[in-house]
């Protein structure tokens, strides 16, 4: 069957139909052409029910999701003065970055927000005293 013929038979069945058509085969090999919002939705479940079934679908992850993102906010808290210590110290952003995960937008805006220009000695002077 050619895309014209295909065509005609789509044009037959919703001429002005002005939601996305999706075709698929059925099992006799006949091309079937349907609104998109059709396709696999259930005549008997109303809209209020679909809300409900999406809502308990996501309820207990973003339970989850929730205590893990309080945890980690637990973490950053006591884990950004040590990063701005070890800033202070001379350890480069990079290392920093490869042990906690954090970018190193982060951990300047940290230094910079902390009032801490000074970054320690810099790799090109650690070279010239040695």
């Amino acid at each position: 069957m050619g895309r014209r013929q295909r065509r005609r038979e789509r044009d037959a069945v919703h001429p002005d139909a002005s939601v996305p058509q999706v075709h698929f085969v059925d099992p006799e090999g006949r091309y079937i052409y349907a609104p998109a919002n059709e396709i696999g939705q259930e005549p008997d479940v109303s809209p209020e029910q679909q809300i409900a079934d999406a809502v308990a679908s996501i309820a207990h992850l973003g339970t989850v999701r929730l205590a893990v993102v309080r945890q980690l906010a637990g973490l950053d808290t006591a884990l950004r003065p040590r990063v701005e210590e070890a800033i202070r110290a001379g350890v480069p952003y990079r290392r920093i970055e490869e042990l906690t995960g954090y970018s190193r937008s982060m951990l300047s805006r940290w230094t910079r927000d902390a009032g801490s220009t000074d970054r320690g000695t810099s790799r090109t002077e650690r070279s010239r005293e040695g």
